[in-house]
């Protein structure tokens, strides 16, 4: 348990009513970083994530307080120095951070104490200095010189050379949320340094929550486009039966007012068996009520016979029906080229001739009039 002043507590409670009262879709990092400045009387302040590529790092975001001007800045400075996929950058590894360096508040000697007195950490023997960057002797001694140049190549160019620096690794289990760390010519007490301690669970929810909510953001498309390739109607229902989102045709079953459906969908997300063409399966979202995705399974056996009579009510060619038969299964012009032996610039033309014929411009659209059609 941290003990703080009233001091201290008062500092503590202001910055995480900042994290806390932030609204949920934006980022609190910049307001934090300016108020953490300020409060812990640090010359300057940055935030950064990694997103650690198959050959290199890159910077997902930065932010930054106290900087003076400059072309580029902190991000294009960090991000031309994270170019090769190494272990350790900085003192630590930002594909996997140790454990024991995870969540927790560290002190560092400025780049140009720590060069002359070969000691990264305050006030620590090296084998203390090791076990809190959760690293051998050995390796801490092969690590120096590399971390001291490339680190150091950043610190000169942002002016930081003579800055002690105080850091927290903000991590969700092994994964790293994001850096966040204050600077100043003037070593941090161990008071300062209790008060960034006490203040990390709350970074790192916060960090969790932006995390996720980008993260449910590039999943929705993802979902959307994996249900539009279904070829069949498709619909995710909350726990209540409520249809959250459909594929173009679900859509149509949705506009048609089918009642049977509706009652479907909600017994089935209550889990009551019920008879019918339905299969649901649970969507789990941490921090959220089970959702289902409803997927209606009839309709890829009656396929086959929707082709048959739209090919007559359209007058499709024999090509165009096996086309289309391909369309609304969700499969790429690409794919489809592969199956007819044909090229891709033919399908397309074939594609170009259904969107005609069944009055549609998309080939959405197409899929949606394919299960509308009655």
């Amino acid at each position: 348990m941290i003990r703080l002043n009233s001091e201290e507590q008062r500092i503590l409670a202001d910055l995480e009513a900042l994290l806390v009262e932030a609204e949920p879709g934006s980022e609190s990092l910049p307001t934090v970083l300016g108020a953490l400045r300020e409060s812990l009387k640090a010359e300057r302040a940055v935030a950064y994530g990694v997103d650690v590529g198959p050959d290199r790092y890159h910077i997902s975001y930065s932010h930054s307080s106290g900087f003076p001007q400059q072309p580029g800045g902190v991000f294009e400075a960090l991000e031309n120095f994270l170019s090769d996929r190494e272990s350790l950058w900085g003192w630590y590894d930002p594909a996997r951070p140790a454990p024991a360096q995870r969540n927790r508040a560290l002190h560092f000697r400025s780049l140009q104490e720590s060069e002359a007195r070969q000691m990264p950490l305050h006030d620590l023997p090296a084998y203390e200095v090791g076990r809190r960057l959760g690293l051998t002797e050995g390796e801490l001694e092969s690590q120096r010189e590399r971390v001291n140049v490339r680190s150091g190549a950043v610190f000169r160019q942002l002016g930081m050379e003579r800055m002690a620096f105080l850091r927290t690794l903000v991590c969700e289990g092994p994964a790293l949320l994001g850096w966040l760390g204050l600077m100043r010519e003037e070593p941090f007490t161990e008071r300062e340094q209790r008060v960034l301690q006490a203040l990390t669970p709350t970074l790192q929810r916060r960090l969790t929550m932006e995390t996720r909510l980008r993260e449910s953001g590039l999943m929705s498309t993802a979902l959307e486009v994996a249900m539009e390739a279904l070829g069949r109607a498709a619909w995710v229902v909350s726990g209540s039966g409520r249809v959250v989102h459909a594929n173009s045709a679900g859509r149509v079953w949705l506009e048609r007012g089918e009642p049977e459906l509706m009652e479907q969908l909600r017994r089935g997300a209550q889990g009551i068996p019920c008879s019918g063409p339905l299969t649901l399966t649970p969507l789990r979202t941490p921090g959220l009520p089970s959702h289902y995705l409803a997927i209606d399974s009839g309709t890829a056996s009656s396929a086959a016979a929707r082709v048959q009579a739209l090919a007559a009510r359209w007058s499709l060619t024999a090509r165009e029906s096996e086309v289309l038969t391909h369309i609304v299964q969700g499969e790429t012009n690409k794919s489809i080229a592969g199956r007819l032996g044909c090229a891709e610039r033919t399908v397309e033309v074939h594609v170009t001739h259904l969107l005609a014929k069944a009055h549609v411009e998309s080939r959405s659209a197409l899929i949606a009039r394919f299960f509308q059609t009655s």
